[in-house]
């Protein structure tokens, strides 16, 4: 069989959880069978995963189109198609999908979207402008792709009635690199002037009001200066700092770091991990945590509910009083909490490994070829 040529198609470099997610696939592949190249909708920003297709000898292209709205990224993309002799585009991020879905019309290609975020309201959340138009459009063209991969079990029952080429992908994880390190953990209850006895609770994401920061403030509220629960936040943004900052000011079990760039390292810091947000599309943070050892508390909404089970934390409904039992629960059963740390990381070793999804996706490419 002669070597099929792939365009791993996103918008952008620096859009890390989508992009790592593509590298990685795309890293792993046979390349015996098929030859990746990738194609970003907007200028390309160099990053250690840029470096990592390079040296992997995987070209890297761009439309230089940094707007949806941008239509002539439209005729570009069917150049690089053309002169890449490209038997499949395989999309990550609505643009893409839209525009690779369009380029069926004027170049013969397989399409792939592979589906990141909750079908019911992305337009709304992250188009300010014409936002039902787009989710309009949107779905009329998404008909003409050959094939749809979910990465949730919500998102896969919706697709699988419209699309009966709709299959199921897990996100997949680095393993060998996010696991659990007890010199890390060492070397930051030091840093922190932490007790190695207490229970330390994560929170990774960013001050933003969809990230559910009001809802993490009260339940914080109910632990104030708790000598065997500490919180620990790594997050960039300013929704609600202010306020956070000025709630917890004179608590000595509420570290609010800003933004962490050693996320690998605090990891393992954490014992287990709390989700306020409304809902999740890429699941990256939860399944960086897992691999990591540490269990889930978070709502019962599309993104989590596919990936939390009994074994691996407690979906809950969005109410300060949920979360607060379930981590006095924790708190008071170590032993739970142990055995759920050890199922977390299990289950990511065995179905959210990079090199035995990318098998799995070179199925589905050999069933559309």
């Amino acid at each position: 069989m002669n070597k099929k040529n792939i365009a791993y198609f996103t918008t952008s470099s620096t859009n890390l959880g989508v992009f790592n997610q593509l590298v990685e696939l795309a890293i792993n592949i046979d390349r015996t069978s098929f030859t990746p190249i990738f194609i970003l909708s907007n200028d390309i920003v160099e990053n250690h995963l840029i470096k990592r297709l390079k040296e992997n000898n995987i070209k890297v292209l761009s439309l230089k189109s940094n707007r949806y709205y941008h239509f002539l990224q439209l005729f570009k993309l069917i150049k690089i198609l053309k002169n890449n002799n490209i038997h499949i585009v395989h999309t990550r991020l609505r643009r893409c999908d839209f525009y690779a879905n369009l380029s069926k019309f004027f170049y013969k290609v397989i399409v792939v979207n592979h589906i990141v975020d909750d079908h019911y309201d992305h337009f709304n959340t992250f188009h300010k402008h014409l936002s039902k138009s787009l989710g309009i459009i949107y779905k009329i063209f998404s008909n003409f792709s050959d094939a749809i991969i979910a990465n949730s079990k919500e998102n896969f029952n919706y697709h699988k009635k419209l699309n009966s080429n709709t299959y199921f992908l897990n996100n997949g994880i680095d393993t060998s690199y996010y696991k659990r390190n007890e010199i890390y953990r060492n070397q930051l209850l030091v840093k922190h002037c932490m007790s190695e006895n207490a229970l330390n609770v994560g929170f990774v994401g960013e001050f933003k009001k969809i990230k559910g920061i009001d809802l993490l403030i009260e339940i914080i509220k109910e632990f104030k200066n708790h000598k065997k629960i500490n919180f620990i936040i790594c997050a960039g943004g300013n929704y609600l700092k202010e306020e956070f900052d000025n709630e917890f000011s004179d608590c000595n079990n509420v570290f609010n770091l800003g933004f962490v760039s050693n996320l690998n390292e605090y990891y393992s810091l954490f014992d287990l991990q709390i989700y306020t947000s409304l809902s999740e599309g890429m699941q990256n943070v939860m399944l960086e945590s897992f691999s990591s050892g540490n269990p889930a508390i978070c709502p019962d909404a599309p993104g989590y509910s596919s990936l939390v089970d009994s074994n691996k934390g407690f979906l809950v409904e969005r109410e300060k009083d949920e979360y607060v039992k379930k981590l006095y629960f924790l708190e008071g059963n170590p032993n739970i909490l142990r055995e759920m740390s050890l199922k977390c990381r299990s289950d990511m070793v065995n179905k959210h490994n990079f090199i035995k999804l990318s098998k799995k996706l070179e199925i589905i490419y050999n069933s559309l070829i």
